[in-house]
Parts: structure tokens; sequence; C-alpha cells
């Protein structure tokens, strides 16, 4: 039995560095642009996501891609 997988979404998630709250612990502002096209190449979407980061305050801490498939015979 063989297993295929059809890729139907992607999300980029962005998280953006905003310091440190008063415990010290690192706090993070995160971004999600929903609706990327499933075959967008990873240089791609880092590319988009700095020039994203560009117009952002605060600085890019990290790039996510989440992929969602659906699994058959």
């Amino acid at each position: 039995m063989m297993a295929n997988g059809v890729l139907y979404s992607s999300t980029l998630k962005l998280s953006f560095d905003t310091g440190m709250n008063e415990k010290g612990e690192a706090v993070l502002k995160r971004k999600s642009y929903t609706n990327i096209k499933t075959q967008s190449a990873a240089a791609e979407l880092f590319s988009a996501a700095k020039l994203i980061a560009s117009l952002q305050v605060y600085p890019l801490q990290e790039v996510v891609r989440e992929d969602a498939a659906s699994l058959h015979e």
C-alpha cells in the first residue's frame, strides 16, 4: 500500500522581535499570510519575507512556511 499526498494550501508566517518582557523573555509579534501558491520555491518565499520585513518597524526573527496536504492511497 502506497500513500500519496496532494498539497492544497501554504501559509507564510513571519515572526518579529519586539524586545524583552519584564522577565527577560523575548517577545515576538507574528504575521501570517495565507493563500500562498503551493508551487512557490523556498527562495521566492524568503525573498518576499525579506521585502515585507523591510516595511516593518521590528526586525525579522523567523520565517516559516506551513503546508497542508491531503493524504490518500
